[in-house]
């Protein structure tokens, strides 16, 4: 007799978008992941200021940032499982939750998203004027230059998800290609004692998590990890164009936050044993001339200019490749929304073809575009303040879905420890902290002195962009709800809770 095991239902509605089955590997999935985490940008951005928090704990504060992240993962997978859909958090939350939840949800991606875009433009752009040696530019020479980045961008992921996913794989092996490179020349440096002056030799202290000096060190190194594990998500989004089942793309998220771990970790051990903490010492991570561009400051130290200009290529490199894997996450969310007419038709259109959607591509490619202009012709700070604002629509997604796993498998999960944990205990946990971390973060942003120090009526920009830009996401909400109420009455994608079926 076979043994009887668990299943759980197909969920209802879940309908087809006309995306092409079998366009994206395993294996591309897991780089369009590591892509969306911008592992050069991110990191080349946030060890200077995680080492000014952290000191020589950043190493455990990255292993303590990534846990709720894993946990957040872990409901991304088991969600995929069970609801392969390409709009994830806004399929899951308005069918576990309620419909303007997993409105809220998708709008939230699409907004990060956009906001991440503007911040790549805006690293491109200055990456190309350093490099052209163009110095003070003229705003319309930033703007052509944006332009060029962002139109070249939206149209690679128009012509496909296959051809996306190749060029991600290839960006995503020049990636870690260049920052294994880079370790393995720091760690050659620590070994044969060219290392700072200033610099600690390597302690297996560094993992102590009772070594952290106080609280406020924890939180503030903490804040910084936990952003530059966003995106690996974007994998779990091309789940009905895989090759293969619904549990293999839900693996391929799993597989790049681990993968990240590693690597942010080997590198921060790297980068503090070589150049250490002293913020007096020119050749330290927290030094104000390297606290904003570690990798460059680093690579000249130990190869010279050419190392800079490399280590700003693959920097380059990593921004073009996150901003090529979450617009094409982000354009399945936009048509999954209006799949079930939670948006505009127009944005279900689905070009036979390509077997993309091409609208829904170009409306975030030129929206974006839009925005940086309009940012970039008032202050360059304004465009800085969007990068940093993006962690509040960061925080509400991921919340979003950490809840949603908790209500979906509430009434089938207790079966057994090991879903009980995965599917319920774990993304519950999540939901605590990111839910408070998310306030915290709010306040931090609302603070006038806040990264770039620009205020309006004593607030903090960064907060005005973040918490404006997502009420206008609920101004919208109730707008559509309004002209097309159909969605939010629960007739297209109506809520629903795992219930187990016995198969042999």
């Amino acid at each position: 007799m076979s043994e009887k095991k668990e299943f759980v239902d197909t969920p209802s509605g879940v309908k087809s978008k006309g995306l092409k089955k079998g366009s994206i590997s395993l294996i591309g999935a897991v780089a369009i992941g590591l892509a969306a985490t911008a592992p050069a940008y991110s990191l080349t951005g946030a060890l200077g200021p995680g080492a000014r928090e952290a000191g020589y704990q950043l190493p455990i504060i990255f292993l303590i940032a990534v846990i709720p992240m894993y946990f957040v993962a872990l409901a991304y997978k088991h969600l995929t499982d069970a609801v392969p859909d390409a709009g994830t958090v806004f399929t899951w939350g308005s069918k576990a939750i309620l419909p303007h939840i997993g409105w809220i949800g998708g709008f939230a991606l699409m907004l990060s998203s956009i906001l991440a875009g503007v911040g790549a433009a805006g690293i491109t752009v200055n990456a190309a004027t350093s490099a052209l040696g163009l110095g003070d530019t003229a705003p319309w020479v930033k703007v052509m230059i944006a332009a060029l980045f962002i139109l070249f961008t939206t149209w690679l992921v128009a012509r496909g998800a296959e051809e996306s996913s190749q060029t991600t794989l290839l960006l995503t092996i020049l990636q870690f290609g260049g920052l294994a490179l880079f370790t393995a020349l720091l760690v050659m440096n620590v070994l044969q004692h060219h290392r700072n002056p200033t610099a600690e030799a390597f302690s297996w202290e560094w993992f102590n998590p009772f070594a952290i000096h106080s609280a406020s060190a924890l939180i503030g190194g903490f804040l910084v990890a936990i952003f530059i594990f966003w995106g690996f998500d974007a994998s779990m989004s091309m789940s009905e164009e895989m090759d293969g089942s619904p549990e293999e793309s839900g693996r391929s998220g799993l597989t790049a936050i681990i993968i990240t771990v590693i690597t942010y970790v080997v590198i921060a051990v790297a980068t503090l044993a070589y150049a250490g903490i002293d913020r007096a010492s020119p050749s330290s991570l927290t030094n104000e001339a390297n606290i904003s561009d570690v990798f460059s400051a680093l690579a000249r130290q130990t190869v010279g200019p050419v190392g800079a200009l490399t280590a700003a290529a693959i920097v380059g490199l990593s921004a073009f490749s996150a901003t090529l894997s979450t617009v094409m996450s982000t354009v399945r969310g936009v048509l999954s929304m209006a799949t079930y007419k939670a948006l505009p038709r127009h944005f279900a259109s689905v070009d036979e073809v390509a077997q993309t959607p091409k609208f829904a591509t170009w409306f975030i490619g030129l929206t974006t575009l839009f925005i940086y202009g309009a940012l970039i012709l008032v202050s360059d700070r304004i465009v800085e303040d969007c990068v940093y604002s993006v962690g509040i629509a960061i925080m509400t997604y991921y919340s979003v879905v950490a809840v949603s796993s908790v209500i979906y498998f509430w009434d089938t999960a207790f079966k057994s420890w090991r879903t009980a944990m995965e599917q319920v205990i774990l993304p519950g946990i999540a939901a605590l902290v990111f839910i408070p971390v998310g306030l915290l973060q709010g306040y931090r942003m609302a603070q006038p002195d806040y990264e770039s120090g620009g205020s309006l009526a004593g607030v903090g920009t960064v907060f005005i962009i973040s918490v404006f830009s997502l009420l206008g996401g609920v101004l919208l909400m109730i707008l559509w709800n309004l002209k097309e109420p159909t969605f939010f009455r629960g007739e297209t994608l109506p809520r629903e809770r795992a219930h187990p079926s016995s198969r042999s």
